[in-house]
C-alpha cells in the first residue's frame, strides 16, 4: 500500500504541479530479505517535465529531518528528465530489529517539480508530492509466505462506544495489509470504513469499523482483500469468528 502525500505552501521558487505522482516505482512495496546487502527498486519520470527527487526511510512520518530509520538510501537526491528512468539502492546499516517478526518502515520519494524565470518572479502555489511505500524488513528465521500465514487469521464482529466493527486478529510473525474488509451472506455485504493504512502487524489485534454505526448483519462470513509480496490484490472468503 502507498500513501501520498501533498506539502502546500507559497512560495516564489516553485509553481503548482499536477496534482498525482509522477515518479512511478517499479513495485508498490519493498521486502528487505535478512541477510541481503541491499535491495533495489526502480523508478521512471512518467511527468512532461523533469523533476529533483529525494528519498529516504523513516517510520511514517514523510519527513527526512525526523529519520530515524536503520536504512540509506543511493541516491538520496537525484534529478529525472521526462521518461527518465533511476534505480534506488536501499542498504540495511545493521542497527538490530526484532528476529521473531517483520518490521515496517516508509520509503519516500519526494519529487519537487522544476521552474523558469518568469514564474520564480511570481508568488506560486507549491505543490511537492510525497509517495510512501511500505518498506519490511524480513529476519531470516521466518520462512513463510503471507500465502502461509493468512489462514491463521481470525475475525471477530465486535461493539464498542464507537459502534460496531470487524476485529482481525494477526497471531503471526508478518504484517498483513489490506485493501478491504466486509461482512456478507447471501444478500447483504456491510464493509468497514476505508482507512489510510489498513494493516494488522503481526502479533497483533485492530479493529476496522463498519460502514454502518448500527451493524444489522450479525452473522455471515468475512469476504477480504490482502496484498501479497508482489503488491497484488488477493481476496479470499472466510468464517466469522466469536
Amino acid at each position: 500500500m502507498m500513501k501520498k502525500r501533498v506539502a502546500i505552501a507559497f512560495l516564489c521558487l516553485l509553481f503548482a504541479a499536477p496534482l498525482h505522482a509522477g515518479i512511478m516505482a517499479a513495485a508498490t512495496r519493498v521486502i528487505y530479505p535478512q541477510g541481503h546487502r541491499e535491495v533495489s527498486l526502480m523508478l521512471a519520470n512518467t511527468n512532461k517535465y523533469p523533476v529533483i527527487v529525494q528519498s529516504w526511510v523513516d517510520n511514517g512520518e514523510g519527513d527526512p529531518e525526523s529519520n530515524q530509520a536503520p536504512f540509506v538510501v543511493l541516491p538520496a537526491v537525484f534529478r529525472l528528465s521526462p521518461g527518465e528512468r533511476q534505480g534506488l539502492r536501499i542498504i540495511y546499516n545493521q542497527d538490530k530489529l526484532p528476529s521473531d517478526r517483520e518490521s515496517v518502515f516508509w520509503l519516500n520519494l519526494y519529487e519537487i517539480p522544476p521552474v523558469t524565470d518568469k514564474q520564480s518572479q511570481q508568488s506560486r502555489l507549491t505543490l511537492a508530492m510525497n509517495t510512501q511505500l511500505k518498506l519490511f524488513w524480513r529476519p531470516k528465521a521466518i520462512t513463510a509466505t503471507l500465502k502461509d500465514v493468512v489462514s491463521q487469521l481470525t475475525f471477530r464482529l465486535v461493539q464498542d462506544n464507537s459502534g460496531w466493527a470487524i476485529a482481525v486478529n494477526n497471531p503471526t510473525p508478518l504484517n498483513i495489509s489490506f485493501t478491504s474488509i466486509a461482512l456478507v451472506n447471501d444478500t447483504v455485504e456491510q464493509g468497514t470504513l476505508s482507512q489510510m493504512d489498513m494493516m494488522t502487524r503481526a502479533f497483533s489485534e485492530k479493529r476496522y469499523p463498519l460502514e454502518a454505526a448500527n451493524a444489522t448483519l450479525k452473522e455471515g462470513k468475512i469476504r477480504y482483500r490482502y496484498l501479497n509480496e508482489d503488491g497484488a490484490s488477493i481476496e479470499k472468503t472466510v468464517p466469522l469468528g466469536r
